[in-house]
């Protein structure tokens, strides 16, 4: 949890920052490599201007133009990837393939999405929460909606900011057995309701 806080504390400093026009180089000569199976344009976009304007580059792959399509393994371009760049950020549809860009890089990977996560989302919602109402800590939410990737990482963040989560979905829905799973594991701040 102390990681996280002192991500969302950099976050909103480098916010405010930007907000008088002025810009922190902290990422001054770094190289983020950003993998799209998925396509996007509000991932995309924050994380590319993010790293411009913090002074570092970043390269846009997708995986469609790379040799991944033509049967390379993550393995290998993980190696590659290695050599000339500093941070990964994959937006994938498979989590597993996450795991492996980490395993073979070294380098930090940011999940931009995965088909159980998407935690950029949910700190950006907190980011903004904390900012607009104070603490999230304690507070009560609902969720209604989808039981996909973003409500996963709702699942996660009540028990690491510690506030209450009730789900709420029709009997007929169908839950994942990794997602009943999560629910289970975090059930002193998640409640299920139909």
């Amino acid at each position: 949890i102390g990681q996280l806080r002192k991500i969302l504390a950099r976050a909103t400093y480098l916010k405010r920052l930007r907000e008088k026009n002025k810009n922190s180089l902290s990422l001054k000569n770094i190289n983020l490599a950003m993998i799209f199976e998925k396509p996007s344009t509000r991932t995309r976009v924050s994380f590319e201007l993010a790293v411009k304007e913090l002074g570092g580059r970043s390269i846009i792959l997708d995986e469609a133009n790379t040799h991944l399509s033509r049967g390379e393994s993550i393995s290998d371009t993980a190696r590659v990837l290695s050599k000339y760049c500093n941070i990964l950020m994959i937006r994938t549809t498979n989590h597993k393939k996450l795991i492996e860009y980490h395993r073979y890089s070294k380098l930090p990977v940011i999940n931009g999405l995965s088909n159980i996560s998407h935690p950029c989302q949910i700190l950006a919602d907190i980011m903004a929460y904390n900012e607009k109402r104070g603490s999230i800590r304690d507070r009560k939410f609902v969720w209604m909606g989808d039981l996909n990737n973003v409500l996963f990482s709702w699942v996660e963040a009540a028990n690491i900011f510690n506030f209450s989560l009730n789900i709420c979905f029709p009997k007929i829905m169908k839950v994942s057995k990794d997602l009943k799973e999560k629910i289970k594991t975090y059930s002193n701040n998640v409640k299920v309701f139909h």
